[in-house]
């Protein structure tokens, strides 16, 4: 039975992950780029309030399960972690913590300029938006390499 917790708790992690990544992927390189040439300011920020609504709650997910995730490695090695696997995991926390970061500052940048524009007028996005964007998929890769460490 703990097993299968484990298989399910660990398979909702990585799903979550993989809608997170791909979402801000998705937003960054093709709705973006694509949406500020062929949409109104305003149709593209209601893609973005949807998109930001799922991307709350699937960070949110992955806090959880990501805890979840530590506690039964932790529950299976009786409750002893090495130190190598505790510091390659803070790492981890906070490399997903600049992740977030980046994410909610893209997020909260491209929202106010999507308000502040017309709401008919076609936008230019600002470069400091666009590497908000780039630095939140980078970050993303740099947590996911460091999960690739925590497994083996």
């Amino acid at each position: 039975m703990r097993s299968f917790v484990e298989l399910i708790i660990r398979s909702i992690h990585l799903i979550s992950a993989i809608v997170w990544f791909g979402g801000v992927f998705f937003y960054a390189f093709v709705a973006v780029p694509i949406g500020h040439r062929k949409l109104s300011a305003n149709a593209l920020l209601d893609i973005h309030n949807r998109l930001r609504h799922a991307m709350r709650l699937t960070i949110n997910v992955l806090l959880l399960t990501g805890g979840i995730a530590i506690f039964i490695v932790a529950w299976n090695n009786n409750m002893q972690l090495q130190s190598e696997y505790m510091v390659y995991s803070a790492i981890k926390f906070g490399a997903f913590g600049l992740m977030a970061l980046f994410w909610g500052l893209y997020s909260s940048l491209f929202r106010r300029h999507l308000e502040a524009v017309e709401p008919d007028s076609l936008i230019i996005v600002p470069l400091h938006i666009n590497v908000l964007g780039h630095l939140t998929l980078f970050s993303g890769l740099i947590v996911f390499a460091l999960s690739l460490l925590l497994r083996n």
